[in-house]
Parts: structure tokens; sequence; C-alpha cells
């Protein structure tokens, strides 16, 4: 079966909206892709070559042709690190390859907010040879923010997305001073998304790498004005976020936030309303477009703001 090629379809208002705003735009919102492979809640989502891999819930993957745009599977395969708690929310790719692996390792954020192993991050370094795709646990990665307080940064509540800028080398913690759901922020002033930057620990230095004040780079606060932090991925300083749980919760529709993470503010607001249903899972940003992944069949295609 080969993927679903959509016609075109309006996107409901794209807000185009840097410090300070500008005009609103519009732009298309396409469906793009089909996944036949579908069998668990669809959460990170990655891109390598020819290769896009889904993961699900649970610390599972499939492994589809992008140049082909088959909704079948090409390989599936489970992370070492795979577990009830493991929710697999984001997945990006690493500058080093791990001995035997056939791509940079990959930084797997648990995403299961108040679990034991929240605040780990799972490095895996993924195989694909003659007997099919496999994946190792290589290092874990611990964020202790203890020292925050005392060091002048702020503390997130837990919950971190580990974020890689490849162009850059530099790795990011993202998260929020509390809960991003409705109930729990309330009113939108009563909370910050928060932005923390370390250097990316070398495979070299052990299976296990703990994170503390000690380590942080710099931290950036920016406004909060969407609930519901999904996940995203950085391309050279721009940190791209997806939002919101479609028309699941009318409360939470599917957004997504460009942050400036040098000057600290938010350079583009895309409001996707009606355009994308769906509850927004995760985002790669490729060739001037953001492909959105959906807990859905469906993986969306949207322009990316011009950044020069």
């Amino acid at each position: 079966m080969k993927a679903i090629l959509y016609s075109i379809a309006l996107c409901s208002t794209l807000s185009f909206n840097p410090q300070p705003a500008q005009a609103v735009t519009t732009s298309n919102c396409m469906p793009y892709m089909h996944k036949a492979g579908m069998k668990r809640s669809q959460q990170g989502m990655e891109l390598h070559g020819k290769h896009l891999f889904c993961f699900e819930d649970g610390g599972h993957c499939n492994v589809y042709d992008f140049e082909t745009l088959d909704s079948i599977p090409v390989g599936r395969f489970t992370l070492e690190s795979s577990e009830k708690d493991n929710h697999s929310n984001q997945a990006n790719f690493g500058l080093e390859t791990a001995d035997g692996g056939s791509f940079p390792v990959v930084y797997i954020t648990i995403g299961k907010p108040g679990s034991p192993i929240d605040w780990q991050c799972k490095v895996e370094s993924i195989t694909h040879d003659e007997k099919g795709w496999s994946s190792r646990l290589v290092q874990t990665l611990e964020l202790d923010t203890a020292g925050f307080t005392n060091a002048g940064y702020v503390r997130m509540f837990g919950a971190p997305s580990w974020l890689i800028d490849r162009e850059r080398g530099e790795l990011w913690a993202f998260s929020a001073i509390k809960r991003t759901i409705p109930r729990i922020t309330g009113a939108f002033h009563t909370n910050k998304y928060i932005a923390t930057k370390f250097r990316i620990p070398r495979l070299d230095e052990g299976s296990y790498v703990r994170l503390t004040a000690d380590d942080v780079l710099d931290q950036k606060q920016f406004e909060f004005d969407v609930y519901a932090t999904q996940s995203g991925c950085i391309r050279d300083g721009k940190l791209y976020y997806s939002y919101g749980f479609g028309k699941i919760r009318p409360e939470t529709p599917s957004k997504i936030r460009v942050y400036d993470l040098d000057k600290g503010t938010i350079a583009y607001r895309y409001d996707l309303n009606d355009a994308v249903p769906e509850e927004c899972e995760s985002l790669v940003v490729r060739d001037g477009y953001i492909y959105l992944n959906t807990n859905s069949p469906i993986i969306y295609r949207i322009p990316a703001p011009s950044f020069r």
C-alpha cells in the first residue's frame, strides 16, 4: 500500500509572529504521508537520509522509506531501553556513531511525568544489517536540578525534552516551571517555558552521565502562550516545538512554536487549529518543510519559516 498523498488543504490561520509581532500570514498545511505500521501510541519521530523513524510508546519503532513514501514499514525494532515508562516522547540524532552503529546515536526522551526515570535520556545506537534492525543502549543521561536555584537557574517541574542542535553541537533540555496542561498551569502568565543548554557528553565518558547545575552553559525563559507540550527539534539555534491534543481536547488545539535560543524570544507562531485535528506528537525539519507526526496514521507537511 503506497502512501496516501492528499490534495493541499489550507491551514487555518498560520501566524507569523516574531517579537515584536508582525502581520499574520497563511500557508499550506498538507497531510503528506500515511503510516500503516501504527500499532501503539505514536510518539517521537526522526529522519536520517531516506529512513524515517517513527517511535511508539514503550520504546518501539517503525522505519519507513521517506523517498518512496510507502506506508508499509521497511523495518521494525525495539529499543534496548524499552519499558512501560519509556514513552519515547522524542528522538533526536546526535553527532557520534557508536561502534557497530549504522546511524548516529539517537537521544530518546522518556516523557512520563512523575516516573522514576523521567529525568533520564536514553542514548541508543541503531544497527541495520543483513540480520535486520536492532538497537542497543550505549549511554544514559540524567538531569539533577537540585542545585539550580542556588546557582541562579530556574528549576523545571520535570519531563525534560532532550534536544540536539547538530549544527552547533549543543544539548538542550526543554520543559516548564510547572506542568503544561490547563488544569495545572492555569492562566498563561503563571508559567514559563525553560530551555537549558549543556555540552553533549561524549560516549567515551561512560554508560551513565549525570548533569547538574555545574554543567549548565546557558538558560533561556520563554513566554508561555500554549498548553500541552509534545516534542520537537533544533536547527541551528532555532527550537521547533509542537503542542496540543487537537480536537480531542478543544482547550488545547494543535500548535507549533519556533523559539530563538540566542535571543530568548518566540520567532514564529503556527496556530494549526482545524488543519491538524489529531494530537500533535513530534516534528522534524528538512529542506524548507516541517514534517509533523500525529497520534494517527498521518504525517503533515508545513512550510518552515525562513531565517536569513
